[in-house]
């Protein structure tokens, strides 16, 4: 369970830093927008509607939904899958120059 175990220390020998370009700000700003627009569009369509509804507005009401989700899943995994360029670094050991201690 690790509840009375000492902490572990451990050594940084590798950092990983990423970047991104404007690409994947860019999709992940359009799959905001295109959901909350979109829910609030699907949200009025669905409440707005009075009396009966069809076979028509029943179709109509999916084929919405349909487009919504498939723009969420285009931006959201373009976001995903955008280029992102990583840069490995040590960090340099500290130099004590010629000194050797052997014990």
């Amino acid at each position: 369970m690790g509840l009375f175990k000492r902490k572990e220390s451990w050594e940084r020998t590798f950092r990983l830093r990423g970047h991104h370009g404007v690409s994947k700000g860019f999709l992940a700003v359009l799959f905001w927008l295109w959901g909350v627009v979109g829910l609030f569009f699907n949200a009025g369509t669905l409440f707005g509607l009075t009396g009966s509804i069809g076979v028509g507005t029943s179709a109509l009401l999916a084929a919405t939904a349909l487009i919504w989700i498939g723009g969420m899943l285009l931006f959201g995994i373009g976001a995903l899958l955008a280029h992102t360029d990583f840069d490995g670094e040590r960090p340099i050991g500290e130099d004590y120059g010629d000194v050797r201690i052997s014990g």
